[in-house]
């Protein structure tokens, strides 16, 4: 069976506290007011958005074989899921919320750290869109993401690419890295400051017009920025898709539910300009509601 989208990447356990002012000194306690188990990780981020939005797509990740794994193998319906077993620990990220809606990560890759394409391929159906997600986050398998492009190029399938901020920032060698992925990319997905760290400029538009470049001619490039919106980069177009103004809840996860939301529309059929901006409205409403909606009930 065909999908209209896989998401493949880290699926952990978010552990979400807040809000923190300022970080406490060594040795010290600090209380928060909120506490909130949640599917996390940029795909299952992705996976949680699909499901709401009614999207056809299939997710395949490990897991560990701990009280974390059954509770993240609860929390996301069966039919588009397949959970492998892993020996280890499932990975948890615990996300500090700030007052001013900003927030800092704290990761164990647990399960990820063993993450691999040849566990992954045999349960993958054919699909017309692939999320890679994560990648810096799932150290084996970026190892092995040009074996992954070139399965998906000869499958004819589309690549969107969010691979997250890597541990340690962008080197020169990083970037050539990347860099060699993106020709057989079709839609990078990817916020501001990753925009201008991969590109090694100081300006979106400058950064969005040097990693257009890579692309190939039908490539899409999207840079998210937050409350301003995303700049869409397509065919030597450049527009800016502006988000409603709300007041912010949560912003984790705020770009993977973005990116879930633009596949969705794409895979329905609807063109790069119509996706972003469905894409924007889905993801402010996620961030300014408690518990999160998706859609605007009709």
């Amino acid at each position: 069976m065909t999908r209209d989208l896989v998401i493949l990447g880290n699926i952990n356990v978010d552990l979400i506290v807040g809000p923190l002012g300022e970080w406490p000194q060594r040795g010290t306690e600090v209380l928060v007011e909120e506490l909130q188990w949640r599917v996390g990780g940029n795909a299952g981020n992705a996976a949680v958005a699909c499901a709401a939005l009614g999207t056809d797509h299939a997710v395949i990740s490990t897991v560990g074989n701990d009280l974390a794994g059954e509770w993240l193998r609860r929390q996301l319906p069966a039919g588009p899921l397949t959970w492998i077993s892993h020996p280890g620990p499932t990975s948890v990220t615990v996300a500090v919320s700030h007052p001013d809606g900003e927030r800092t990560f704290l990761t164990q890759l647990g399960h990820l750290a063993d993450l691999r394409w040849e566990v992954l391929r045999p349960h993958l159906p054919g699909s017309h869109f692939v999320l890679l997600a994560g990648a810096f986050l799932t150290p084996e398998l970026r190892r092995q993401y040009p074996e992954l492009l070139t399965h998906f190029e000869r499958a004819g399938t589309q690549v969107a690419l969010d691979m997250g901020w890597p541990d340690g920032g962008y080197t020169p060698q990083l970037r050539r890295e990347v860099l060699s992925w993106l020709p057989r990319t079709q839609h990078l997905l990817i916020n501001d400051l990753e925009a201008l760290a991969l590109a090694d400029e100081t300006e979106v538009r400058r950064a969005a017009d040097a990693l257009a470049a890579h692309l190939p001619p039908e490539g899409t490039l999207v840079v998210k920025c937050g409350a301003s919106g995303v700049v869409l980069h397509h065919r030597g177009r450049v527009t800016v898709h502006a988000a409603p103004a709300v007041q912010v809840s949560d912003t984790v996860g705020a770009g993977d539910i973005w990116n879930a939301a633009y596949l969705h529309a794409l895979s329905r059929q609807q063109g790069t300009e119509a996706a972003a901006g469905f894409a924007v409205q889905v993801a402010s409403l996620a961030v300014s509601t408690q518990p999160r909606r998706y859609l605007t009930p009709q």
